[in-house]
């Protein structure tokens, strides 16, 4: 099992180690088909990706993809839910630059409003310590990313579940409605085996990703071969893998 196309990937744009042309050589020298570098979106006050900066990594790629034809180089963001009204931090003056778009849920970024801080943000930190919170933040969690699927264009959801607990079932199904991707990420453990197993009554398509940080984690699967062979899905599912 090999990644073919690394679809999650971070640079020194945000707080990835390489620079994309670091990682577009490393991604060359291991046989990727493809690349996609993602990083994090603007509320990440210490290392989201600046506005201005979006042309420039845009031009980057560009350039890259006319010097080689054994790639193909892509660019997107990890943008990040910051609202219960599925708000996410990316506006259409980034979207222009990015070929497609991708979400995730991190610590530390900056809520979508002030109201948010205390409906969205706060409930999910406060869950992790009291855990009688869960069930209603898991709920509140799953409608946002399920508004959030239906008011943006989103090609893929990375390490779903991670430090947000959701309703994988209620998310998936949204998934295969408004063909979102999910992410099989070893670095975060979501989807876990049994995630996948839920997630998979529904036809939705997967994809593990390195989530790399440098160029020495580019293309790792880590434990995934052991994740989907306990999740008994057929590699089929899995868009980016070949055997």
């Amino acid at each position: 099992m090999k990644i073919k196309h690394d679809m999650h990937t971070h640079t020194t744009y945000s707080h990835g180690k390489n620079t994309i042309a670091e990682m577009v050589e490393q991604a060359r020298k291991i046989g990727l088909e493809a690349i996609t570098i993602s990083d994090h979106g603007r509320s990440h006050p210490m290392f989201g990706v600046r506005k201005k900066n979006f042309a420039k990594m845009r031009a980057e790629i560009d350039a890259l993809n006319q010097k080689y034809d054994d790639i193909d180089i892509y660019l997107s963001v990890e943008s990040n839910l910051t609202g219960a009204d599925g708000s996410i931090d990316i506006g259409d003056e980034e979207k222009k630059y990015c070929d497609w778009i991708s979400v995730g849920y991190h610590y530390g970024y900056i809520p979508a409003s002030i109201k948010d801080i205390f409906v969205f943000a706060l409930p999910n930190y406060a869950a992790l310590l009291l855990p009688f919170l869960r069930k209603a933040v898991i709920g509140m969690n799953t409608r946002a990313y399920i508004k959030m699927m239906e008011r943006y264009q989103i090609k893929l959801i990375t390490h779903p579940g991670d430090k947000m607990p959701i309703d994988i079932e209620a998310v998936a199904k949204a998934a295969a409605k408004h063909q979102v991707i999910l992410e099989i990420n070893p670095r975060h453990g979501h989807l876990s085996a049994a995630e996948i197993k839920i997630a998979s009554q529904y036809p939705v398509d997967f994809a593990i990703n390195s989530d790399a940080h440098s160029i020495v984690a580019l293309g790792d699967l880590r434990n995934a071969p052991e994740i989907i062979k306990a999740a008994g899905i057929p590699i089929s599912r899995i868009i980016n893998i070949t055997e």
